[in-house]
């Protein structure tokens, strides 16, 4: 694998960036570094949108995160100590998303509804995604109610729970509206605006909850 095929990729603020020469000998703290000075105003824009209390987000308060996919399709955290040659050998592109030391983020915010739900034995057959890392989704895998066995996955949103968490079906669906590519749809209101989400997660303190429940009564998820 050439080093010069080596992405860096936040979909947060929508950006793919390919690794500088002067990056591949460094660590990853460098890495971050060198992302803040090239999108300071975009990741403090997307910061002060999901965080409340606070007034001017900056690279001590909110270092990034860096993660990639391995061969079995889970995430693997990266240390900001590690060396980007090194993991320019396991990897073509790697994920990275600011976060926040000492403010709620959306995947803390995710992660504590996601532990809610995996400590309540009535949902035994839900697990993390990522180890020990519950703001990066959780999945289960069962039979339908046609007896196809699937695996469904439900990730959080980049500013969850303002909009919805992303929730996957593999195999996907195919004679089913309300799934597109294996992904689920989110209706909306057409006469006045806003959506049925929208109302669930300033109703309730856990829309997470709320929604398996709906879909584990529609789909049999896990069950």
């Amino acid at each position: 694998m050439s080093e010069n095929e080596l992405v860096f990729v936040c979909s947060e603020i929508g950006t793919r960036d390919y690794a500088p020469k002067n990056i591949m000998d460094k660590q990853f703290r460098d890495v971050s570094d060198w992302l803040w000075k090239k999108y300071d105003k975009q990741i403090v824009n997307l910061l002060k949108q999901n965080l409340s209390g606070l007034e001017k987000p900056d690279r001590d308060r909110a270092p990034l995160s860096f993660d990639y996919t391995d061969p079995a399709g889970k995430l693997v955290p990266i240390d900001h100590t590690e060396d980007v040659k090194n993991i320019a050998q396991i990897t073509n592109q790697v994920f990275w998303h600011p976060q926040v030391v000492g403010g709620q983020t959306f995947r803390q915010i995710f992660g504590n509804h996601a532990m809610e739900i995996l400590s309540n034995p009535r949902y035994r057959n839900w697990r993390l995604i990522v180890a020990e890392k519950p703001g990066y989704g959780i999945m289960t895998i069962g039979p339908d109610p046609a007896d196809i066995v699937r695996t469904w996955k439900i990730c959080p949103s980049s500013d969850y729970p303002n909009t919805p968490p992303t929730v996957n079906s593999e195999p996907t669906y195919t004679n089913d509206i309300c799934w597109s590519n294996g992904v689920l749809h989110y209706t909306g209101y057409s006469q006045k605006g806003g959506s049925p989400w929208t109302e669930l997660a300033k109703r309730s303190t856990n829309p997470l909850l709320a929604l398996l429940i709906e879909l584990l009564q529609k789909y049999k998820l896990g069950i």
